[in-house]
C-alpha cells in the first residue's frame, strides 16, 4: 500500500460563483472500491456550467458539490474485494456509474443504464477535484 497523505484538499461549490478549498474525509473503501489519487482533472463545460449557474437543467445544486469529473490518476489503495488492479497502476475515471444491478449493467452495458449518475451531478456530491476519490474496480 501507498503512504497516504493525511488529508483531502478539495474543490467545493455552495453556490454561483461560490468555491472553496476545503478538506474533506478521506473515502472509506468498501468490497470492490478503490481510492484513487487524483493526477489531473480536466475542467468540463459542466463544471463550469454548475459555477456560474447553479444547475443543469434538472440537476440543480442544494448542497456542497466537489467539482470535477474527467481525471486520471493512480491506485492508492483496493477496497476487500477489488479485482482487476494493483496499487500503483495508473487509470483514468469514468465519470458515469451504472446502478450495477439492472440487467444492463449486468450484460456489461452500464453505459446504458437507467438509473446512471455521475460523479459531481446531483444528487452526487462528490467529484474528483480532490486529492482523494473513490471508485470501483469493475463495473457489474
Amino acid at each position: 500500500m501507498c503512504q497516504l497523505k493525511s488529508d483531502n484538499p478539495s474543490f467545493v461549490l455552495h453556490g454561483v460563483e461560490d468555491v472553496k478549498i476545503e478538506d474533506r474525509p478521506i473515502p472509506e473503501l468498501e468490497n470492490d472500491e478503490v481510492l484513487i489519487e487524483v493526477a489531473k482533472t480536466g475542467i468540463c463545460g459542466s463544471d463550469v456550467h454548475y459555477l456560474k449557474h447553479g444547475r443543469i437543467g434538472s440537476f440543480v445544486v442544494k448542497e456542497p458539490m466537489c467539482l470535477g469529473h474527467e481525471s486520471s490518476g493512480k491506485v492508492v489503495k483496493l477496497g476487500p474485494k477489488a479485482t482487476g488492479l494493483k496499487v500503483g497502476q495508473r487509470v483514468a475515471l469514468e465519470p458515469g456509474m451504472g446502478c450495477r444491478t439492472c440487467d444492463l449493467c449486468k450484460g456489461g452495458l452500464y453505459e446504458l443504464c437507467p438509473n446512471m449518475t455521475f460523479a459531481a451531478t446531483p444528487p452526487y456530491i462528490y467529484g474528483t477535484l480532490c486529492r482523494y476519490c473513490e471508485t470501483y474496480s469493475r463495473h457489474g
